[in-house]
């Protein structure tokens, strides 16, 4: 029989076990357990048509994955509500107000808890202190990082950003080294949301070769705009966060602690319009210019991360790849398979979000079984 007929036999076939017949969808131990004319297949379920991939999907494997990146530099000694004092709100005793660090540590410890049984964290805390009077300005090493699957790792990131007079800032802005393999390759699951938070109050001046020096140390490193472009296209958002943002570019001239021909404000706006969580305005990034600021900011990062757990509340799927055969995919949550429901008039089915198939949802009912701690098994068929 030529290919064409093939397929459209198995097609209406297929069809035809969609629409009633005993038992499709059923677990099976052999065709004896099957209704007429349905075998069982290798994955024990009663189907004309053979698996051919799958994925088992449970309410951790959707969480929602979000990185910090938070500047520890020396900058963040200064005031926050005097920009012009740099180093007297970092001090041990009796400090004038709050330094730059110190609205890093309110933000932070004000959202993280909020959001820890539902968001999967991860922090690097950049540069490394310990390295920084041995090595020089810019290093990082893995003491900084506290990586995704970190038990108590809400817990680790809170403790990482004490006050300032726990740990003073110090050292030069290693941004880019500080990006490095935040995020593990996808391996076969399914896609979950991610977001890359970067919390800093000036550009980013730890180049690909780090010197010790002061010009070095008044360079921009234009390697870490195209990061955020590439976390963008692959699905990454890039949250951005300024903290005391100067509005105004630097000129070239050597020792004046400012990143030369650079103005921050302009910089940390091209980063946020880049990482797709822009917000309308003259600032399109989240600014922390000062104490006042502090409840709008927390309440925008806030935004922003419920809108990534609430793909999880409405058991929304992103699926690596459009599956070759659509018309074949079945998800069971319930002890039987189901095909896709567009109106969700079967409650324990899904329905694909678009025309792409590379999202899908499950309906109500399917969707608080998956709440209440049950496993979505999804079964991906050939003809």
């Amino acid at each position: 029989m030529p290919r064409r007929a093939l397929a459209l036999a198995g097609a209406l076939v297929f069809g035809s076990c969609f629409n009633g017949q005993a038992l499709w969808g059923e677990r099976c131990a052999g065709d004896e357990d099957c209704g007429p004319d349905l075998p069982c297949q290798d994955d024990g379920v009663c189907a004309v048509e053979r698996r051919c991939n799958g994925m088992t999907i449970d309410l951790a494997s959707l969480r929602p994955q979000v990185a910090w990146l938070l500047d520890h530099s020396l900058s963040m000694r200064r005031c926050l509500d005097d920009p012009e004092e740099r180093n007297r709100c970092a001090q041990l005793e009796d400090p004038p107000g709050p330094s730059r660090w110190d609205g890093v540590h309110a933000l932070v410890h004000a959202v993280v808890p909020e959001f820890a049984d539902r968001i999967d964290f991860a922090a690097v805390v950049f540069p490394t202190p310990t390295l920084i009077s041995e090595q020089g300005i810019c290093n990082l090493n893995d003491n900084s990082r506290i990586p995704f699957g970190t038990e108590g790792a809400a817990a680790a990131i809170l403790a990482a950003v004490p006050e300032d007079t726990a740990s003073p800032p110090i050292g030069e802005n290693p941004l880019r080294e500080a990006w490095a393999n935040l995020f593990e390759p996808i391996d076969g699951g399914p896609v979950r949301e991610r977001a890359i938070v970067l919390v800093s109050d000036n550009p980013p001046n730890c180049g690909a070769k780090p010197k010790v020096s002061l010009d070095f140390a008044e360079k921009l490193d234009v390697e870490v705009y195209p990061l955020v472009e590439q976390s963008f296209d692959s699905g990454i958002r890039t949250i951005v966060v300024g903290i005391s943002v100067m509005d105004f570019r630097a000129p070239i001239a050597p020792a004046d602690s400012m990143i030369d021909d650079t103005n921050p404000h302009e910089y940390f706006s091209e980063l946020a319009l880049a990482g797709g969580s822009a917000q309308a305005g003259p600032e399109p990034y989240l600014h922390l210019r000062d104490s006042v600021a502090l409840p709008a900011v927390a309440a925008g990062l806030r935004e922003r991360l419920a809108a990534l757990v609430a793909e999880v509340d409405a058991c929304r799927i992103r699926l690596e790849g459009a599956p070759d055969y659509p018309d074949l995919v079945a998800v069971d949550v319930d002890g039987r398979l189901h095909r896709a429901d567009p109106d969700c008039a079967d409650e324990q089915a899904w329905r694909w979000r678009d025309d792409t198939h590379l999202a899908l949802e499950l309906c109500p009912a399917a969707c608080a079984r998956l709440h209440a701690g049950a496993i979505a098994r999804l079964r991906l068929g050939c003809p």
